[in-house]
Parts: structure tokens; sequence; C-alpha cells
């Protein structure tokens, strides 16, 4: 008996066909629309060819079950793609584990206070930035109220929940009392304290050292306070000093998946994450169970810890076209507004899903501050850039030029064009102990046109004054930040003069 592919039955998929395939038409189609029929014993089976394999049914698809095989693979599928999902879902949360995880591999702990001054103490940190001093700390709310001092408003910076969401900035001095969202306010606070209430357990805390002395900022440091209500410091190591960065980033493997489950037994589950967690539940990931994944379980996720990142690194080194908030520049420009996640990770009427996958795969906090294409031209301007005028990815192995009108106010503060690597998305490892060429570099050069003429290469070329070339490595991919600090009116507005033009190989 030959079955024949009903009306309802072809539209449904093509229907599925074309989403899979969006406006790619390039792309096979993910369904057949013809039948293979398969007679045993007392019925028949339909098998239909699709993106996951063939998957068999009694009958047909649409009044039959699948076969045990099938039941299985479709099983399998679901639970990968809801794995590849929960990567892109968590990265905001991972990477803060992960961060928090190494100031203590380089000797730190709960509530100390991490101090990065150094080039090389801060390699492995997400995009850090070269120009300024990092005060960073983590601490858990649910143990006791945290209070912290700050000095002076040459100290800037803010607290941010696990998932990265801004609690508070703290551009002023004074004092500031973190506790749980929820949990009455203590009694008997000094006047004029602030009160931030965390919606998770642990909290960031970071501030940059703005004064330009370095005895001030000595000073500055010592007078910085994260203490209980007591007075009494959280912890009594001291200033934790790295002289050499770890990686901060979202682990690979396994471990991906232990220091998520770790976050997720840690911290309050947040209404919007519901569904998630729900997905989880058959991968072994359980609030309030063992992680203990099974041999099926393992398998699936250590697939897809590698399809996860490779989605998340998509959506990110790929924004042009796919978000629009960060589109910069005419059609064929390869520069990106970075920031591509907003301060509350809403978005219209969603969780901006991709934007805070793209923004913290590379990149650690989030600030209206940080925003100044979109709040009105105040604080920094973040541009990304990972590809060559020919759109191909930017080569440590090769020398790039990239051309700075030195006629344009970018920047009332100053600019920096900084570079970092594609593996750990930190400044760049290289000899010569700088990742920046900028308006603040000293001995940075024009040519004769008056403009800025920047190389990156493994090897200095001849006649380039230091200042301009930063030292790439061979056989590693790298990409950069400009930023701009109090970013100009003009710049802000994209006017034509203003916009950054792309790097381009020499050859």
């Amino acid at each position: 008996m030959n079955i024949r592919l009903t009306i309802p039955l072809l539209s449904a998929l093509l229907f599925l066909t074309a989403c899979s395939d969006n406006e790619d038409k390039s792309v096979d189609k993910s369904i057949t629309t013809e039948n293979k029929n398969l007679s045993h014993q007392d019925r028949e089976y339909q098998i239909l060819d699709t993106r996951i394999g063939e998957l068999t049914f009694e009958n047909n698809y649409l009044v039959g079950v699948p076969t045990e095989q099938s039941r299985n693979k479709i099983f399998d599928a679901i639970d990968f793609q809801r794995a590849c999902q929960a990567y892109i879902w968590s990265v905001p949360m991972t990477s803060f584990y992960a961060w928090k995880q190494s100031l203590y591999d380089m000797g730190g702990e709960d509530g100390q206070i991490h101090y990065f001054e150094s080039y090389d103490s801060k390699l492995g940190g997400l995009t850090y930035n070269t120009s300024t001093p990092y005060v960073i700390s983590f601490f858990d709310v649910s143990k006791q109220p945290t209070m912290i001092t700050i000095p002076t408003n040459e100290v800037r910076g803010a607290v941010h929940n696990v998932w990265q969401i801004g609690l508070s900035q703290m551009t002023e001095p004074g004092q500031y009392l973190i506790i749980p969202e929820g949990s009455e306010t203590p009694t008997s606070l000094p006047e004029g304290v602030k009160v931030v209430e965390s919606n998770s357990n642990y909290v960031f805390f970071g501030v940059r050292l703005m004064a330009k002395s370095a005895k001030q900022r000595a000073q500055d440091l010592d007078d910085l306070t994260i203490t209980g209500l007591d007075g009494k410091p959280l912890s009594d190591k001291g200033i934790n000093r790295p002289e050499l960065g770890v990686d901060g980033k979202q682990p690979r493997g396994m471990a991906f998946w232990s220091i998520l489950n770790e976050a997720i037994q840690s911290e309050p589950v947040h209404e919007r994450d519901r569904m998630m967690h729900d997905m989880l539940r058959p991968l072994g990931i359980e609030k309030d169970k063992p992680f203990n994944p099974s041999e099926r379980q393992k398998a699936l996720l250590e697939e897809a810890i590698v399809v996860g990142e490779i989605m998340a690194k998509n959506i990110d080194f790929s924004k042009t076209g796919r978000l629009d908030q960060s589109e910069y520049g005419p059609e064929n420009n390869r520069w990106e507004i970075a920031t591509a996640s907003t301060p509350d990770q809403n978005r219209a009427y969603g969780m901006d899903l991709d934007g805070r996958a793209a923004w913290f795969y590379e990149a650690v906090t989030n600030d209206i501050a940080m925003h100044g294409m979109a709040n009105g031209g105040w604080g920094q301007v973040y541009l990304d850039n990972y590809r060559d005028e020919n759109g191909k990815g930017l080569d440590g192995g090769k020398h790039y030029t990239l051309t700075v009108r030195g006629d344009v106010n970018y920047a009332e503060t100053f600019w920096t064009v900084t570079v970092y690597n594609i593996e750990n998305r930190a400044i760049i490892n290289n000899k010569m102990k700088r990742a920046d060429v900028g308006s603040n570099i000293a001995g940075t050069q024009k040519n004769e046109d008056g403009n800025y003429v920047f190389h990156f290469a493994p090897e200095k070329p001849e006649g380039v004054a230091a200042a301009n070339w930063v030292q790439t490595n061979l056989g590693e991919g790298w990409f950069v930040y400009f930023r701009a600090y109090s970013p100009s009116k003009e710049f802000v507005a994209q006017t034509p003069e203003t916009i950054l033009p792309n790097f381009v190989l020499v050859e």
C-alpha cells in the first residue's frame, strides 16, 4: 500500500524546511517531501528524512507513533538542542562564576579586594582595558550585609548581580550597603548610606581608579573598604595583587556544565529563567539535586559544549545583520557596536538573549555609561572589529594597517585601539607587553597627511614608530576594541568623517 503525503502534512514539512533554511536558498531541504515506506509483519511504516536523521513512524507521521529507535533519537535531538541553547542562555552567569574562580586561582577569596594595574596582571581578563587600574571583589550577601566605602569621585564603578546586570553605580563618594532583595534594612545605619538590594546571592564589585597620580591612586585604594556592618573587613588577607593573570573565560568541556551547576545551586531562580531550568533537568542539571550525569547525558553535554560555544561565538563575531543594535557605518564597514546587550538585558517584549550572549562571551559587566552610542553621547563608546576589508578574520601572522584621521575629534578625553586574542578574548600576550595604540600613547606619530597609520603585525615594519605598532602572534586570531572616552557628538552621530575605516591587509 502506498502512503501519499496529505496537503496538511506537505504544508507542515515545507514550513519546517523553510524555517530551517531561513533565507539561504543554497541549504539543502531538511525534510524530504517523499516517503519511504517499509512493510513489516502486520503494519506499515513511514520514514521521514529530516535534519536529525531518518525517523520511522508506525503507519505514518500523522496517525502513528515513532518507533522505539526513533523515539530515542528524537529525545537525543531535543536534549542536545536544549544544551546548546543553555550555553547561549547562561553565558553571563557562567562568565561571572568563571571570573570569580579565576581570582581565587590567583590567591584570592570572597570579600577580598583584588588589584590589577600591570599588563601581566590583566592577562586573561575578558577584554580588560589597559589604561586604568581595576579594583575587583566578589562576595556573598546571603551570608551577611556588605558595606562598601567609596572614598572619592575618582573611584568609579558599580555592583552587579550574577547575570552581570547592574545593581547600582558607584560614582559618588560615600557608603553603600548591599543586602539581599526583600530582606529588612538594618537599623541604626550611619547617615547617608545608600542601600542596594541584590537579587542574587553573589555580587560583583568593580571600580576603576581614575586619579592621574600613582600616589593618589594608592591612597584611594587604601581608603576603599569592604566590610560587614561591624566594620570588620570581609577578608583579613589584605589586598590581593596578582603578578600574572589567568584565564577568566567560560571553561570548556564538562567544566562548563560543572560551573553552571554550581551557579544554579548557589543562586535563586529568577522567574524569567524557569523554563530554561526545566530544559536542563533531563540533562542532569537541576536545582537542589546532585550533578551526576549518566553516560548518555555526558555524551550530549560534551558535544553541546562545542556546538554551544560555536553558536555564541558566531553571534558575537557576526553581529552585523543579526543584531540591529550593533549596526555601525555604511554597508561593508566591518566595525560593530560592541555593547550588544541592554544594561537590564531586556529588549522590546523579550529577553536580550543573543545580545547578552554576544557581549558577555567577550566582555564583563554592563552599564549605561558604556553605551555612548545609545545614551545620548556620554561615558564611553565601544566598537569592535574582527575582520579585514575583505571580511576575512584578522590573522596574527599577517600585516594590517588601520588609518585613523588625525583631524577628527573622536573623543573629548582620549581614544584607544586595543588588541585581544580570539581564543580567550583577553589582551594579547605579546613580547612587547603592549596591546594598544591610540591618542593617549606617548610617541604616537602622524603621517605626512596628518593621519594616524597604525600597524598590526608580528614584526615591526621598517620605518614605523614603535608607538604606532602592536605586535601580533603567529597562529593566533585577534580582534580589537576602539574605545572613545567621553565621545564627541560627531562620533556618536556617525557623521561621515568620523566613520572608522576597515583594516587593510598589506600584501
